[in-house]
């Protein structure tokens, strides 16, 4: 389970739904990725979308993965 996924996501106020449509993927996959059945190492596009998205740095969230 990626915590600092959800928290990061519920801190912007937005769903599982928004953030698939920001990311260009369906919530069902987003849901997947959060929960870490899918994207277990996640690649170098999702991880920029994401930091884009919830205003993260790249490098933060190259270390929470690691953690």
């Amino acid at each position: 389970m990626r915590d600092w996924l959800i928290k990061a996501r519920t801190e912007k106020g937005l769903t599982m739904r928004q953030m698939g449509e920001a990311l260009d993927i369906s919530e069902s996959y987003y849901s997947m990725i959060e929960s870490g059945t899918r994207q277990k190492q996640m690649d170098l596009t999702l991880v920029s979308r994401l930091s884009a998205v919830l205003d993260i740095p790249i490098t933060q969230i190259a270390a929470l993965e690691a953690e």
